[in-house]
């Protein structure tokens, strides 16, 4: 059968991905299956089954050039093949490649504070120049700060949605999605078209951390999605890593429960990288932020002429190298390497 007959058996019959297998294995196309003997036990999918839609979505798939990738086809992501409950179909928009290269997720809450944007930016920009592929939702908050620093690195990401490929959630990511559309990858398992809707925001979390070697919890509360997906990441026998907050501070809550339930501390991105035995791409902007340090202390104004670079960034950039422990800022306002 055709991939869009497969999503079709998927989404109107519900069956299962064995219950698959042997249909296309014993009928050609969904005309085929409707007219056999196979339809009088089964009047679920009969009853269901839209051929109008079907042709709609398959026209769709044209037009757009979509990706339709089934859980037999070699491109499907071996990771998630071993996942809990993995879609049948996957629709992808983009280089569907990246899919089964190192993947490392990495998310969040959507209400991201100063704390959780410094550390999602330091931790993010060290996994792309390991060359990994960092995955995130494109949801408001850490995942779209992750997209934006990965495209900002040159990196690739890849965007699971809740939505169709073909719909921009939130519409204010409307520039980051269409940037992962030329450097990355749109992954969802629902029909094009789709809407946003709140039941499929959790399952969209499973393919997260089913395609992913580990996932990465920057900044959290208690009660968001992102402990979903470390759950299921858990579930499946993936690491989970979760960043350290302040233990009066509610958006560090669910990170530091994640901790107790035996996450690991991630406290320096050399933590995860040293892990899978990755290494870093030289930065050469850091190198020169540290050497300019050779003759003693600086303030940030004189490192932006020096180096010809806005003030906001240079400040951003001391920000990371303080938590580090690279730069320390003395009581005079000047900056030194430590």
């Amino acid at each position: 059968m055709l991939p869009i007959e497969i999503f079709a058996l998927s989404y109107f019959g519900r069956f299962s991905l064995e219950e698959i297998e042997n249909l296309t294995k014993s009928y050609g196309s969904i005309s085929e299956l409707l007219e056999s003997e196979f339809m009088g036990f089964n009047e679920r999918f009969k009853a269901r089954y839209d051929e109008k839609f079907v042709e709609e979505q398959e026209r769709k798939v044209e037009q757009l050039g979509v990706k339709l990738v089934t859980f037999w086809d070699e491109d499907y992501p071996k990771l998630l093949r071993s996942s809990i409950a993995p879609p049948a179909v996957l629709f992808c928009l983009g280089d569907i490649k990246l899919l089964n290269e190192n993947c490392v997720a990495v998310v969040g809450t959507r209400r991201l504070t100063s704390y959780g944007k410094v550390v999602t930016k330091r931790i993010v920009t060290d996994l792309v120049k390991a060359n990994l592929v960092v995955v995130s939702g494109m949801a408001l908050g850490v995942d779209s700060e992750v997209h934006r620093v990965v495209l900002e690195n040159d990196g690739k990401t890849v965007a699971v949605l809740g939505t169709g490929v073909d719909v921009c959630y939130p519409s204010s990511n409307r520039l980051i999605y269409q940037r992962i559309l030329r450097n990355g990858c749109v992954v969802s398992e629902y029909p094009l078209g789709t809407k946003a809707a709140k039941q499929n925001f959790p399952a969209r979390n499973r393919i997260i951390a089913g395609i992913c070697r580990a996932t990465i919890v920057t900044e959290a509360p208690v009660d968001s999605g992102a402990l979903i997906t470390a759950r299921m990441a858990a579930e499946i026998g993936r690491d989970v890593f979760a960043v350290p907050g302040d233990i009066d501070r509610v958006m560090s809550e669910g990170c530091n429960w994640l901790l107790k339930m035996g996450a690991i501390p991630l406290t320096d991105s050399s933590q995860i990288l040293e892990y899978y035995g990755v290494n870093l791409r030289k930065d050469q902007t850091r190198d020169e932020f540290l050497q300019l340090f050779t003759d003693g202390p600086l303030l940030a104004e004189e490192i932006a002429e020096r180096l010809k670079m806005d003030l906001s960034q240079v400040l951003s950039k001391l920000t990371e190298y303080e938590l580090s422990g690279s730069v320390v800022k003395l009581p005079s306002g000047h900056y030194n390497k430590l």
